[in-house]
């Protein structure tokens, strides 16, 4: 993906090892039906769930889940690259990614960097 985007800004000279993955949940949220067109650069990834925490569609954020709900579905992600001198770690929390619910080196797949206000050690 990172490369994808690179080759997207060849134009712009911008080097492999200066694009970082980054992501955004749509907002207003949206389902995969309700989006119409893939997006210019990047790509929209579906079918994620939260554990431990809900996104507030309204905030977009991370907020506390409710009582006894221990996964919920998250919204479309919109993941693409950018340079990492335009990228900011500020307000986010870096959500590890597995394949299954089971979490395991094994199963790990990337991070990908969601809203909150709140520290990142609370998730």
């Amino acid at each position: 993906m990172k490369q994808e985007v690179n080759r997207q800004h060849a134009k712009d000279k911008w080097a492999l090892d200066d694009v970082v993955m980054t992501s955004e949940v749509t907002h207003p949220p949206q389902s995969l039906e309700k989006l119409k067109a893939a997006p210019n650069e990047g790509v929209y990834v579906y079918g994620l769930f939260l554990e431990g925490c809900t996104w507030d569609g309204k905030k977009n954020m991370l907020t506390d889940s409710a009582p006894k709900k221990l996964y919920t579905p998250l919204p479309v992600l919109y993941v693409t690259g950018v340079l990492s001198s335009d990228y900011s770690k500020k307000d986010t929390y870096e959500a590890p990614t597995y394949r299954v619910k089971k979490r395991t080196g094994l199963n790990f797949i990337s991070t990908f960097p969601l809203r909150t206000e709140d520290p990142p050690s609370k998730w």
